[in-house]
């Protein structure tokens, strides 16, 4: 008996007993969005800037224009177009009640293309998010609905798909529903960290996080190091783990994760479903603080006390792991794919045999503790912060300094706490500022800034004598006025060139600082459509019908404080 043949039969079969389980989903109910081979270069749940990945990223062959279906019958019952995000998306509901979503598409078919059109031309607006009535755009599963793009904020030529329950609008694992992907790889460990979660605690003599590498392949993992790692206190443990599948080589996120202490589950987490609400708690899962400077997230397997994600399916005192002297503890990950791949990693966490009679760790002064329990305000003579109730994931020692004004800005920079510490729900900043004119009000932002020395406009209203924005960072902020229009650059127009065989009009468009807000294209004084590309900053008028003979092209462009730049080029078509 060829034994490879029973191996791959053995595994098909233990992963349709496994998705039988999901008995509450509607398995191999949607057909494929595409009609080629689906291979992932991103994964449900997947660890993403600031958020979870909501869906599955399609390869579409490194080519834009394939063919997207409707996985099942339904109503379009959303089109959304953005220059950033997912783009050009649409989204259908299903009478199951689930709704599909297809995004950075390159174009839309059909009676949906039709349907968009008008709404522009009526609204005067390419970018839209439209609700169509249940009744106006019913498809069938299969039909055409779109080709695929790299519209939006997309790196590449993909297709990003989603399924979410209708009426929560919450993403479910597209992979439990019994799309064909092939799959036989076991996740990657690549490190872990031991993190001393108190002034007491220490790990292997000093307080702080130690991490630790790790050898294996095939679900068979190990530390490289002999070395006994001791520690003393409550202790927390991460992981830096990635999960690939046959045939690509893109790195995705993992399904379960799972750590025992003696045999005794502490942590689990699975990520089946989550809403996006929750979705930014994912810097509380992460070391938020050791992503920023490395780019590298590590996945805590202990839990804030404020963080609230749906993933954590059982934990034992928050994942928490207190050492005592000279005690031993076994420690096991057990990290698994979607399919069931399985990785394991098996190590030891000693207990110290010398007493500790101090902290280690030296006080540092704090200008208030803020609890996450409740909203929080900071005010001094020049600065108020608010912090609303649940935007912290922990209690936290508030810090606060004042640097020099920076060049451009026409307030002190207010280094309002850290930017490594995260926060869920955005915080309130108000800046008040020496005496403007008021057209200089009018042209007034608060900007955020980096530990780079990089800043970004938050823009900002007057109350009162403050200039006030919100923003989802703790960090640097100051004020600086724009009072400099867009730039607007032809790219394949000048005046009275003959465009008879161009099939566009394109302008390259730019902002210094409080970035740009909206823009119009006319024709012989009537509004066209314009697209833009908010990675490229292009944007794009594709020519309509149009008269042969002498024309003018208008381009008016205006920023977040109503700076405005025009242009108009005569042309001849």
């Amino acid at each position: 008996m060829d034994i490879k043949k029973v191996f791959i039969l053995g595994v098909s079969l233990i992963n349709m007993l496994f998705l039988t389980a999901q008995d509450s989903l509607p398995l191999n109910y949607f057909r494929s969005p595409l009609d080629i081979p689906l291979y992932l270069s991103g994964n449900f749940g997947e660890l993403r800037s600031n958020h979870f990945h909501s869906g599955l990223d399609i390869k579409t062959q490194g080519v834009e224009g394939q063919k997207i279906y409707a996985v099942a019958d339904g109503f379009v019952s959303r089109i959304r177009i953005s220059p950033y995000g997912y783009g050009n998306a649409i989204y259908i509901d299903h009478p199951n009640g689930y709704t599909s979503v297809y995004a950075h598409l390159q174009k839309y078919e059909g009676k949906i293309a039709e349907e968009i059109k008008k709404y522009q031309y009526k609204n005067k607006t390419w970018e839209m998010d439209y609700y169509p009535s249940d009744t106006l755009l019913k498809v069938k599963k299969g039909q055409l609905i779109a080709l695929s793009g790299n519209s939006g904020s997309s790196g590449g030529p993909h297709l990003h798909f989603e399924i979410r329950e209708t009426k929560s609008e919450c993403p479910i694992n597209p992979l439990l529903l019994g799309f064909d992907l092939k799959d036989d790889v076991h996740p990657t460990l690549r490190s872990i960290v031991i993190y001393p979660l108190t002034d007491s605690s220490v790990v292997n003599n000093i307080n702080k996080p130690q991490h630790v590498r790790v050898t294996g392949n095939r679900g068979d993992y190990k530390l490289i190091s002999t070395t006994a790692n001791f520690a003393y206190g409550p202790i927390g443990i991460g992981v830096d783990v990635i999960d690939q599948l046959t045939g690509v080589s893109n790195k995705n996120g993992v399904y379960e994760i799972k750590l025992f202490v003696n045999n005794q589950e502490v942590f689990y987490s699975k990520i089946d479903k989550f809403c996006f609400d929750e979705s930014r708690a994912l810097n509380a899962l992460i070391d938020y603080e050791y992503y920023l400077k490395t780019n590298q997230r590590i996945q805590k397997s202990f839990i804030l006390p404020n963080n609230t994600l749906s993933i954590y399916k059982n934990q034992k005192d928050k994942g928490v792991v207190f050492i005592d002297y000279e005690k031993e503890y076994d420690f096991r990950y057990e990290i698994t794919d979607v399919y069931q791949n399985k990785s394991i990693l098996s190590f030891k966490i000693v207990g110290m045999n010398t007493r500790i009679t101090k902290s280690t760790k030296q006080a540092q002064t704090t200008d208030t503790l803020f609890s996450y329990a409740d909203s929080n305000f900071f005010e001094n003579t020049f600065l108020q912060v608010s912090i609303p109730k649940n935007a912290l994931y922990d209690d936290l020692p508030f810090h606060f300094s004042i640097s020099d004004t920076m060049r451009s800005a026409i307030s002190p920079t207010y280094q309002v706490h850290k930017e490594t510490t995260p926060i869920h729900l955005p915080i309130t900043v108000g800046i008040k500022v020496g005496r403007l004119a008021e057209n200089l009000r009018k042209k007034a932002v608060i900007v955020a800034i980096d530990a780079n020395k990089k800043y970004y406009s938050r823009g900002g209203e007057w109350r009162n004598n403050y200039l006030v924005a919100s923003s989802k960072t703790f960090g640097g902020f100051a004020v600086m006025l724009d009072t400099i229009a867009p730039k607007i650059e032809p790219i394949n127009i000048f005046s009275n060139k003959n465009l008879e065989n161009q099939k566009s009009i394109q302008f390259k468009i730019s902002d210094n600082l409080s970035g740009i807000k909206f823009y119009n294209g006319f024709i012989d004084g009537k509004w066209v459509i314009m697209e833009f590309d908010g990675k490229t900053s292009k944007l794009t008028y594709y020519f309509d019908v149009i008269s042969k003979g002498n024309h003018v092209f208008k381009l008016e462009v205006i920023d977040g404080v109503e700076n405005k730049q025009s242009i108009e080029i005569p042309f001849i078509r």
